[in-house]
């Protein structure tokens, strides 16, 4: 359910409405009805932060332009310039504008607009009043644009201009309508609730201006709240008189709705109704910026719960760790003493280090005499025609590499390869010797064999 609090600034007084809005219904909590200087201690007293603002301004500016159709995001642009330029005392002002429809122009298609401003001052004025208490407004509104939404809203849209009559304090508000569009409205003078003679003669006077200047003649006259309930007059309008119908879905008493229709009209979140708001841009920017600047604070505080709660659960696992580490620290100082005879005894063993690798490497080598032994197996090395000039033993590993050298005693190349071949065939029958490499030059007649010995 979502709670409102619309203020009506109507001359002398300010009406205040407290309303709901549920499944599209305005249901009515309370209304306050001020005298001026009452309103400061209301808002001081009031806990209630945000506030819709209504205004019967008594100095405004109002037109229909003829401007050039261009997109959308320059359109506001050239209403503004158009404003200074017939209207320059009103260089600083906040405005609204509705595009009433097409019209050619000097054989130029044109926007007819209607335009409505108002200084920024008399804007000022009512927002340092809200501000001086820390309250936000989210709308300014002028009366006449509300009454409009409301008429369109209630009596529909017609092609006939109509006008429509509401009643601000005492004053009278004159609108002209066409399309569900403001065309025009006038602040008539009045000096009682309802109407009376001169609010006659005000409501003729406008409708002469409505036929002659704008050249459109109002088809009947909407007579809106107390105007309608107390019509007391003598003279006759010049229009069919009809009083507008309430609206359905504002739940309240009959008597309660007629005499807030004003502030009631800018509560029923009708269809278009930001359009008309005069708030200027600069407020609405602040504003912003201070939402966005709540929105990070409150994220950030968000942050630096969810960190405290981290930062919390690891100190635990520090503290857990740090009496670990504690414990490990007090062991360490127990080993001091295991640690130095570590060392000494260390320093014993590197002394005859050298000696027991040196014996560790003999014990891993295979036997020496056992390959010469094979090797004396060989008969063929032991052949009168064979001299073994030389035999290198060296074990590397789990080996031992035997390089043979000697000499063929042949008479001629053939013997010579016959006895050396011998020679090679005996070696590879030899159990546990195999032939890496061998080679005879038949110049010398000398030979070189490697073998390996497992």
């Amino acid at each position: 359910m979502a709670r409102q609090i619309a203020v009506s600034f109507e001359n002398e007084v300010i009406r205040i409405v407290y309303a709901s809005l549920r499944r599209g219904n305005l249901i009515i909590k309370k209304t306050l009805v001020l005298r001026d200087e009452e309103f400061d201690e209301f808002l001081k007293k009031e806990k209630a932060r945000h506030f819709t603002i209504v205004c019967d301004f008594k100095s405004f500016y109002q037109d229909i332009l003829l401007l050039p159709p261009v997109k959308e995001r320059f359109f506001k642009n050239i209403v503004e310039a158009e404003i200074k330029r017939k209207a320059p005392e009103f260089k600083d002002c906040s405005f609204f504008y509705v595009i009433l429809g097409e019209r050619i122009h000097e054989g130029r298609k044109m926007h007819e607009t209607f335009v409505f401003a108002v200084n920024n001052y008399d804007i000022s004025m009512i927002i340092d009043r809200f501000d001086r208490y820390g309250k936000k407004i989210s709308a300014i509104y002028p009366a006449a644009f509300t009454i409009a939404q409301l008429v369109s809203l209630s009596y529909g849209i017609t092609d006939e201009p109509i006008l429509c009559v509401a009643e601000s304090g005492s004053g009278k508000i004159l609108l002209l309508m066409k399309d569900g569009k403001l065309y025009f409205m006038r602040d008539a003078q009045s000096f009682e609730r309802g109407l009376h003679d001169i609010d006659v003669q005000s409501i003729n006077m406008t409708v002469n201006y409505c036929r002659q200047t704008l050249r459109l003649m109002p088809s009947q006259a909407i007579l809106i709240g107390t105007v309608c309930s107390e019509y007391e007059t003598t003279m006759d309008l010049l229009l069919p008189v009809l009083c507008m119908k309430l609206p359905s879905n504002i739940i309240a008493s009959r008597e309660t709705i007629t005499d807030f229709i004003i502030p009631l009209s800018a509560m029923l979140n009708i269809k278009g109704m930001e359009e008309g708001s005069l708030l200027p841009e600069s407020y609405r920017s602040l504003h912003r910026q201070k939402t966005i600047l709540a929105y990070y604070v409150v994220f950030f505080m968000l942050l630096s719960i969810i960190g405290l709660g981290y930062i919390k659960t690891k100190y635990s696992e520090i503290a857990t760790t740090k009496r670990k580490i504690d414990s490990l620290r007090s062991e360490i100082k127990g080993m001091e003493s295991i640690r130095t005879g570590y060392e000494n005894n260390k320093k014993e063993l590197d002394k005859v280090m050298p000696i027991i690798n040196f014996i560790n490497t003999m014990n891993s080598s295979p036997d020496m005499q056992k390959a010469l032994v094979a090797l004396s197996l060989i008969k063929e090395l032991h052949d009168k025609d064979i001299n073994i000039v030389s035999i290198d033993i060296n074990p590397e590993g789990s080996m031992v590499r035997i390089k043979l050298k000697g000499s063929v005693a042949a008479e001629n190349f053939t013997v010579m390869q016959q006895d050396y071949q011998r020679l090679v065939n005996a070696i590879k029958k030899t159990e546990g010797i195999e032939i890496v490499s061998d080679k005879i030059d038949i110049k010398d007649k000398g030979f070189q064999i490697e073998l390996k010995y497992r």
